[in-house]
């Protein structure tokens, strides 16, 4: 878990028809829980209905992590949860001080692009949490330790 709260920024692979496609996306974590949205018109989204399977990697070397595993829809609560996360309601009550560059950035995304905050506040984006089923996580001295989470 400490890699992917040290980390925002995740390399998401999905299919469909043998078709592989990756996405850099941010995420944000939710408790334990990893969650991301997505535009419901996006290839992303397109894939991820159709074959919820997904791998993504987060870090980079020589230190990171490669989980694969599915998705599943957020309940309101969940997508609550992100919402506010993301807004910066809930940060301090779960995570401590809200980091600069973090404030900076959700700043740059709503002054920039006004139409996220209305999209993700009028239920306008599709919210998914990620459901591990098995880690990959190297620290590029030890050989990868493989942690299967089923």
């Amino acid at each position: 878990m400490r890699v992917l709260r040290a980390n925002r920024i995740m390399t998401m692979a999905t299919s469909l028809n043998d078709v592989p496609r990756a996405s850099i996306m941010e995420y944000t974590m939710v408790g334990d829980t990893m969650m991301f949205s997505t535009f419901p018109t996006s290839r992303k989204n397109s894939n991820l209905v159709k074959n919820p399977k997904i791998s993504f990697t987060v870090g980079h070397v020589p230190m990171y992590l490669t989980i694969d595993g599915r998705v599943e829809e957020a309940s309101q609560k969940e997508i609550d949860e992100y919402i506010g996360m993301l807004s910066g309601f809930r940060w301090h009550a779960i995570r401590g001080p809200k980091p600069k560059h973090v404030e900076d950035w959700n700043r740059m995304m709503m002054e920039r692009h006004p139409e996220f905050r209305q999209m993700m506040e009028s239920g306008g984006m599709k919210y998914y949490k990620i459901i591990f089923e098995t880690a990959h996580y190297i620290d590029g001295t030890n050989p990868a330790e493989v942690i299967k989470m089923k």
